[in-house]
């Protein structure tokens, strides 16, 4: 535990030293995946806890009908009040469906089903951190290695790993208004965090790690708009054919 402190420092204050010591550890694979793992259990045990006294004293009834309210609220302010209405009577008809499966289809009383719900989502938080750090982290060793990145994937995603340090934060996102800053000061400094990671890990310099570990979006973006494109031409062309 001592170890995953230090890394955890480390991470945050940006230690030039401590991202080279880890890099260079022989089981960097296996130091990341630890501190991914603590650091996601700690975050999905508070939310989880507070998931779990919100979903003891709330009724599925009173959960509906306090997403009935907001989606009203919202709507009313936002859409021509018959468009508004029309959706509101779509959505209620939706709405009292779902309270009769709640009513109807429950298989195991309330405590239980809320326990067992926030254990399953404790455990697996980590687990979807790991899975978005592997994916991503493949396409970016790739662009790191085309921009003369020397690193294996092992050390990439084991340096990397750091970057969800300031992800801590994400443990107080239940707290009203207070919580949406945090999320964003944890997912720029882990950003942050990314890049120099991805620097030492694959030996580049700041601009390159960061053309790097950006270029992955770019690319994808630019594909959604040739896909959006291409959508496009083919329905003008089909329409214009009849």
């Amino acid at each position: 535990m001592n170890e995953i402190i230090t890394l955890f420092r480390g991470a945050l204050t940006l230690d030039a030293k401590k991202f080279g010591d880890l890099k260079a550890a022989p089981d960097v694979f296996r130091k990341g995946f630890l501190f991914v793992v603590v650091v996601g259990l700690i975050v999905g045990i508070v939310l989880g806890l507070v998931a779990t006294v919100q979903g003891l004293t709330t009724s599925p009834a009173a959960e509906i009908a306090q997403a009935r309210q907001q989606m009203e609220s919202s709507f009313g302010q936002f859409m021509p009040p018959e468009a508004a209405a029309q959706f509101l009577d779509s959505f209620n008809m939706g709405m009292r469906i779902a309270e009769r499966i709640a009513r109807e289809k429950a298989l195991l009383p309330r405590p239980v089903e809320v326990v067992f719900k926030q254990i399953g989502f404790i455990v697996a938080y980590p687990f979807g951190w790991l899975g978005s750090l592997l994916l991503y982290g493949a396409f970016v060793h790739i662009f790191a290695k085309l921009l003369g990145g020397r690193g294996t994937i092992a050390q990439m995603f084991g340096v990397t790993s750091l970057a969800v340090a300031p992800h801590l934060l994400d443990a107080l996102g239940f707290i009203p208004c207070l919580g949406g800053l945090l999320g964003l000061i944890a997912f720029v400094w882990g950003a942050v965090i990314y890049v120099k990671g991805t620097a030492t890990a694959q030996e580049l310099s700041a601009g390159r790690a960061t053309l790097a570990v950006f270029m992955p979006i770019v690319v994808a973006f630019v594909l959604a708009v040739l896909l959006l494109l291409g959508f496009g031409v083919l329905i003008a062309l089909a329409s214009g054919g009849r």
